[in-house]
């Protein structure tokens, strides 16, 4: 790739444009929503998008419908309709996304000839309970949750104000720009759920370069970069339903079929499969909810688990042994059962040549102290969906981790982070965009 020349950064050195993107951070904070429900935030980002004066692709037009993965029930999905429409008064954009059609694609053109570029912010929050301790700083600065049992757990707040910070600066460096930067606000990326369906949409059709990043890996401090990961790993979440027969569980027990026995037997056989020699492998089951009384032999158990491995072989050899487990559960306890897919991620590996051109723009930044070629990512990411589609088609693609301190573990209820990482990272994301404008189309 071409040499990296300096640009220049004629509003962005700024107070106020490092205090809108805090400020953006902590409304998205204080409002989470979990993946397919990202209304509130999705209109959010629609607004500001516009306001900037960067045209948006949302809705339908996003996504392969019947490629969405782990899409919430129905009721579920109509509750977070009424509260976004409460909370926003946007019921016409609201509208157009209810069922589970959230996120947002901008479209940024250059003025000069150049690349087609992709870039990918995540917006989802967790199923977490905030801390609501005063040595946490959301709930002592006052913008921690009100949306109870959903909390931002994992910076995805702040990938959402990167990419909006992003944006900005792209918008006001247009003469400077080459080709056309496709900046996607990616809906449901917890869980492995929503990059299948962009990609099925052919959205990343013809991208040259496409790059992402994520905050806080490896507790990296504030001022480092890993211009690439490796170690993703590939998975399956799923759920598995049990159905056995109820009946008393005292007058008439041998006439039922116990629907928690069967999931308890799975979830010991399960943390039990044999690990692969071949690879790294995980296994997990996470949550079981199931029966109605203590004297009713239960007849339904809903089990989520997950796999994951540090290859395909050895993902697809766990989630075969795990459904193995979960079938000679059933069958010992005289229950059926069904499983349904909620997740998958996927192994990806970076493009050598994307990574040092990454190195090159990215030491040309003053608050940028150190730069790491890689970093191991050491869980699975959604995002290798897109950057495999991207290589797929010739393009070259790389995912980079953003130093941060941060106050506790990522998917905890006191998960903070230094807020001076948001601005830092707009601009690199947009350098990167801006940088690329002498590379030549594949």
């Amino acid at each position: 790739m071409g040499e990296v020349k300096p640009m220049e950064y004629d509003l962005l050195e700024n107070r106020e444009f490092e205090d809108w993107l805090v400020k953006l951070r902590r409304e998205f904070h204080r409002y989470p929503e979990p993946g397919w429900l990202e209304y509130r935030t999705t209109v959010r980002i629609i607004e500001e998008l516009e306001q900037i004066g960067i045209p948006v692709i949302w809705g339908r037009d996003l996504y392969a419908a019947d490629c969405r993965l782990g899409l919430p029930e129905p009721e579920e999905d109509r509750a977070a309709v009424r509260r976004a429409i409460e909370e926003t008064k946007r019921e016409d954009l609201i509208a157009g996304m209810a069922g589970g059609f959230t996120g947002v694609m901008a479209v940024i053109e250059g003025k000069q000839t150049g690349p087609a570029v992709g870039i990918r912010v995540d917006i989802d929050s967790n199923e977490l309970e905030e801390s609501e301790a005063p040595e946490h700083r959301p709930a002592r600065e006052g913008f921690a949750s009100v949306h109870r049992g959903n909390m931002h757990g994992c910076g995805h707040d702040g990938h959402a104000a990167i990419g909006l910070g992003a944006a900005r600066i792209l918008c006001a460096n247009r003469e400077k720009l080459g080709g056309t930067v496709y900046l996607f606000f990616q809906s449901a990326e917890e869980g492995g759920r929503g990059a299948q369906a962009v990609v099925k949409k052919g959205l990343l059709s013809n991208l040259d370069y496409f790059y992402g990043g994520h905050i806080g890996i490896n507790q990296a401090p504030f001022g480092t970069i890993s211009a690439s990961t490796y170690g993703f790993m590939a998975g399956t979440k799923f759920d598995v339903e049990f159905y056995g027969r109820a009946s008393h569980a005292g007058k008439a027990p041998e006439e039922g079929a116990n629907a928690i026995a069967a999931a308890a037997g799975a979830v010991l056989n399960l943390l039990a499969i044999s690990r692969s020699g071949k690879g790294i492998s995980r296994v997990n089951v996470g949550k079981i909810q199931g029966g109605s009384g203590r004297n009713v032999i239960p007849d339904y158990t809903l089990l989520k688990a997950e796999t994951r491995g540090g290859s395909p072989e050895v993902s697809a050899y766990m989630f075969e042994r795990a459904m193995s487990v979960c079938r000679g559960a059933a069958q010992m306890y005289g229950c059926d059962m069904n499983c349904r897919i909620m997740g998958e991620s996927r192994n990806a590996e970076c493009d050598g040549e994307m990574v040092r051109f990454v190195e090159r723009s990215a030491a040309e930044l003053r608050e940028i102290k150190e730069i790491i070629p890689a970093s191991d990512m050491g869980a699975g990411e959604n995002i290798t969906f897109m950057m495999n589609e991207v290589s797929r088609q010739g393009g070259q693609a790389t995912f980079m981790l953003l130093g941060a301190d941060i106050k506790a573990p990522h998917h905890s209820s006191t998960f903070d982070f230094d807020e001076r990482v948001i601005p830092l990272a707009a601009r690199l994301f947009a350098k990167l965009a801006l940088d690329l404008k002498s590379e030549k189309r594949k």
